[in-house]
């Protein structure tokens, strides 16, 4: 067995404040955990919320893996569950604010099988070649947003890092916001017409309401109402300490035989690379930069880069397995 794991935080002077985490038990266990970025900067443990339940997810997972793949998600989210009361909190189901939430991609290897487990938008590659990876289209709508206001926002702006704080403002914020109050000023209105008719024409199976929700409110005060709920097509998975409902995790069981290698990963790669290992997903992390550093384009995201801060935090696990030996295992199972 070969194991490559990289982890960096968007900001790379300062690696206390990567919200990412892996995982390695080998033989048994491999995983990725992203932190969601709590937009009101609550702190637990002197962490961000995010960073906290990462980390309290991987600690889990290390100290008592459970026996099953479907035990997993209960497990993790009663531990979560208990960090709350730990720290004096009544879990309000109404109140997502300053929640400590995170995103799983577990790989779990059950006697000649392997099981996936994929909780929220990190991903794992089988293969090489086998991407398993659940995108949300909530997402998508409060990028189109961000890229709405950035057309606006590049020519009447030329330091960049003044862009990007304007163009995260208006996706955090939404077109709600008092136009009077940004400097320069932007027209919020003609932003909100023009993402939401882009949005319409991405996304005709969501519903013309829950755009425009999303935008006027934007990723603060209107994301998380979607968190866990299957009765909107934005539903989303993500472990906060609540119930997270069956239909929005993704759970797939591969024979250990047939696998050679799995690659794990967080959204802070704008896409798997073409070959296996870090140093491979680190040339093209390069080159997705170069092509698109704002994120406005072809990876188009919520957040770009600026100088000395990425777009968002990236963790990659790579590992390659004895296949000689899996097969004999198999082989020896069989007979």
């Amino acid at each position: 067995m070969y194991i490559e794991a990289f982890s960096e935080a968007r900001e790379p002077a300062r690696p206390e404040t990567n919200e990412d985490a892996f995982v390695v038990l080998p033989g048994r266990a491999y995983a990725v955990i992203d932190g969601v970025t709590d937009r009101n900067g609550s702190r637990y443990d002197g962490m961000l919320a995010g960073r906290y339940a990462a980390r309290l997810v991987a600690s889990a997972l290390e100290r008592r893996l459970p026996s099953a793949i479907s035990e997993v998600v209960p497990t993790l989210t009663r531990g979560l569950r208990d960090a709350y009361h730990r720290h004096g909190i009544d879990l309000d189901p109404t109140n997502w604010g300053g929640r400590m939430c995170c995103t799983l991609a577990l790989a779990m290897q059950s006697g000649d099988f392997l099981d996936v487990l994929l909780v929220g938008d990190s991903g794992i590659r089988l293969n090489g070649t086998n991407v398993l990876q659940m995108h949300k289209d909530l997402d998508l709508i409060t990028a189109l947003l961000r890229q709405s206001a950035w057309h606006r926002i590049i020519v009447a702006v030329s330091d960049p890092v003044a862009r990007e704080a304007l163009s995260r403002r208006v996706a955090f914020h939404g077109v709600h916001q008092d136009a009077a109050n940004f400097d320069p000023p932007l027209d919020l209105a003609a932003i909100g017409a023009e993402a939401a008719a882009a949005c319409r024409a991405a996304l005709p199976n969501v519903p013309g309401a829950d755009i425009d929700f999303l935008l006027h409110h934007g990723i603060v005060d209107g994301q998380g109402i979607f968190q866990n709920r299957t009765d909107s097509v934005l539903g989303y998975a993500c472990l906060d300490g609540l119930p997270v409902p069956d239909g929005l995790i993704r759970i797939e069981r591969f024979a250990m035989s047939d696998i050679q290698r799995i690659e794990l990963f967080t959204d802070g790669y704008a896409r798997p690379a073409a070959d296996f290992g870090i140093a491979a997903w680190e040339v093209d992390f390069a080159a997705t930069e170069r092509e698109d550093p704002h994120k406005t384009g072809r990876f188009l995201s919520v957040k770009g880069s600026i100088p000395g801060r990425w777009s968002d935090d990236r963790t990659y696990l790579g590992v390659q397995f004895d296949t000689d030996k899996v097969r004999d295992r198999a082989s020896r199972h069989r007979g």
